[in-house]
């Protein structure tokens, strides 16, 4: 699953399949299975031990509030608004994704999360992700041979990505709001010396951004891996050579 600086041929995998309201969930994720190499997701554990691809812990129905790590996961598909589309972890490995990010939104989830791709098979192919730095020493004690990466999610953790050990920095586009594109191109740079630069999207036009800056990614976390990939089709040129998503 590594990439080289020099391949022609770098990741992408789709953001919780794809960014919506369908997202983390088979539907989404199948869907971008057909125009990426994986698939990014959300994992967390329910209170009786089911693992789940769900983004935030809490929700809302009929003014009252729900914790899902306080509920069975028949109760979480019985009162989430997404009801039965909630995922366990195997239904998305039944997809048979090339490459994983799994993004562990409860630490309790970790030993469940890495028993379940165990016994699925589907360590080699997975990157353990966090934007948690204190959660990286846990996660490395459990796994030494995992793959694990930092992603960026506010200042505090911008600082730590430079001295943690990671195998890959997860590196958000709207970075480029606060520090410029040049700027933003000398901290992949920086990265890239050390570990792997995976780029991801919170609030940024990543059709417009991707394309100038993915060369100096191994990996492109997209929000709709459909669009983004006619783009990389299309073809861009940067120093002579023709880079494409495989």
């Amino acid at each position: 699953m590594t990439t080289s600086n020099n391949d022609e041929h770098f990741i992408l995998l789709g953001h919780r399949g794809f960014r919506g309201p369908l997202e983390n969930t088979v539907p989404a994720f199948r869907r971008a299975l057909r125009y990426a190499d994986g698939i990014e997701f959300d994992v967390r554990l329910t209170g009786d031990g089911k693992l789940v691809l769900l983004h935030d812990d809490g929700f809302k129905v009929n003014g009252r509030s729900y914790s899902v790590g306080e509920l069975t996961y028949r109760e979480v598909i019985r009162l989430h608004p997404l009801g039965k589309l909630v995922p366990r972890l195997e239904d998305v490995l039944n997809l048979h994704p090339k490459v994983i990010n799994a993004d562990l939104k409860d630490l309790n989830a970790l030993v469940p999360l890495l028993n379940t791709l165990e016994a699925k098979g589907f360590m080699e192919r997975t990157v353990i992700s966090t934007d948690s730095p204190e959660w990286i020493k846990p996660i490395v004690k459990e796994c030494p041979d995992c793959r694990v990466g930092l992603s960026i999610t506010n200042p505090k953790t911008l600082f730590e990505s430079l001295t943690v050990r990671v195998s890959s920095i997860h590196v958000p586009l709207d970075l480029i709001k606060f520090i410029g594109l040049k700027g933003f191109k000398t901290l992949l740079k920086l990265y890239r010396r050390r570990m792997e630069v995976w780029l991801w999207n919170y609030r940024m036009n990543e059709l417009e951004w991707f394309p100038r800056i993915f060369p100096l990614a191994d990996a492109v976390i997209s929000d709709d891996p459909a669009r983004l990939k006619k783009v990389f089709r299309e073809g861009v040129n940067v120093k002579g050579r023709d880079f494409h998503v495989g």
